[in-house]
């Protein structure tokens, strides 16, 4: 594993900690936005996570 590797996945789970924290955040405020935000935050994070696994492979 490169230094490269070991950054993205490093960034990619800061992105996902806090994009729970934000969806937590938005549910504790009782948000109507909140399902639009994990909806829309679940499909980036999970396409990036799925990139990094293809090319890290």
């Amino acid at each position: 594993m490169n230094i490269t590797e070991k950054r993205s996945g490093q960034a990619l789970l800061l992105l996902t900690i806090l994009f729970g924290a934000t969806v937590g955040v938005l549910g504790m405020l009782d948000s109507a936005a909140t399902g639009v935000v994990a909806i829309i935050g679940a499909i980036v994070l999970g396409g990036l996570w799925t990139i990094r696994g293809i090319l890290s492979s």
